[in-house]
């Protein structure tokens, strides 16, 4: 969240993490992308034709999509999964409404999160619990000071410097040993606050002190980390956004303050005839929770019904 734990609105922020204890946090049997894999697999089995590493270049509002290298598919309805802003940006020069492309335009999604993902050569030792009881492993572990070094941390990411307070940190391997080579470990740490744009120096220059970073935050609760890691991927908002497409680098599609919530989110439907969104943009907001989709799916099936 770019805000600072001072600011009004992130109190929601609290809540909505509260609401995964109501049907419990989950950890996926070989890592969360096998979700991606098994929508994949029961969607062919349901005789959906699914063609991965074929960009999408351009969105013809109702005829269907142009892809990268050229071919086009035809279809008079189109489901984007890409954030607004990128789906619009696919739309080119097609009919678009004032006041759509204008509450796109000014869609907050700029995050101010670090990933750092570790090969451990083993788990490192907390002290405050030198004995290393196994449930510290399988737990997710909060880090940072207090709320007045966070918020402080959060100004100094406005003045765009990396200022790493608060990490939340996951150790998969304790949960599924799959994931790792035999005696190696795996932890990931998501971590704030890094600007997308640096004061001083870009992304590539200041990867490895960005990382090193978080890894302080986490030495002052495990001295030890650093000697566990054997390699490392340090990735910045900038980074999100080359690999995954993610506008700003945001993995909810856009913050998820108050007033991007809940009926100032994104609807299903868009102004633009065939088109419908059903990314983490839309109601209900971001998370691995597949309402997005659904919602999306029935309002096609609706107004499909109603075509005919």
């Amino acid at each position: 969240t770019a805000a600072g734990p001072r600011d009004p609105g992130t109190a929601w922020i609290h809540a909505l993490h509260s609401l995964g204890l109501l049907g419990g946090w989950s950890y996926v049997e070989g890592g969360m992308g096998r979700i991606s894999f098994c929508i994949a697999d029961a969607a062919r089995d349901a005789g959906a034709a699914v063609a991965a590493g074929a960009p999408v270049a351009a969105i013809r509002p109702g005829e269907g999509v142009e892809l990268a290298g050229g071919d086009r598919i035809e279809a008079a309805t189109v489901v984007s999964n890409a954030d607004p802003k990128r789906t619009l940006a696919l739309c080119g020069d097609a009919h678009v409404p004032a006041d759509f492309r204008t509450r796109v335009d000014e869609w907050r999604c700029q995050s101010p999160v670090l990933k750092v993902n570790c090969a451990l050569t083993r788990l490192p030792t907390f002290t405050a619990a030198p004995d290393r009881p196994d449930h510290v492993y399988r737990a997710q572990v909060e880090i940072g000071r207090s709320i007045a070094h966070t918020q402080a941390a959060f100004e100094a990411s406005r003045r765009g410097e990396p200022a790493v307070e608060w990490c939340e940190v996951y150790f998969q391997t304790p949960y599924d040993p799959s994931v790792a080579p035999p005696d190696r470990h795996l932890m990931s740490v998501f971590a704030q606050y890094a600007p997308y744009e640096l004061a001083e120096g870009g992304w590539d220059d200041r990867r490895d002190e960005i990382g090193d970073l978080a890894l302080a935050v986490i030495a002052r609760f495990a001295p030890d980390v650093a000697d566990c890691v054997e390699e490392r991927q340090v990735l910045g908002p900038p980074d999100v956004e080359a690999r995954i497409g993610l506008t700003g680098g945001h993995i909810f599609q856009g913050e998820c303050l108050p007033d991007q919530m809940w009926e100032r989110r994104f609807a299903p439907r868009t102004p633009i005839p065939g088109l419908y969104l059903c990314g983490a943009a839309t109601h209900p907001g971001g998370s691995v929770i597949g309402i997005n989709g659904r919602n999306a799916a029935m309002a096609v099936l609706e107004d499909l019904a109603l075509s005919e």
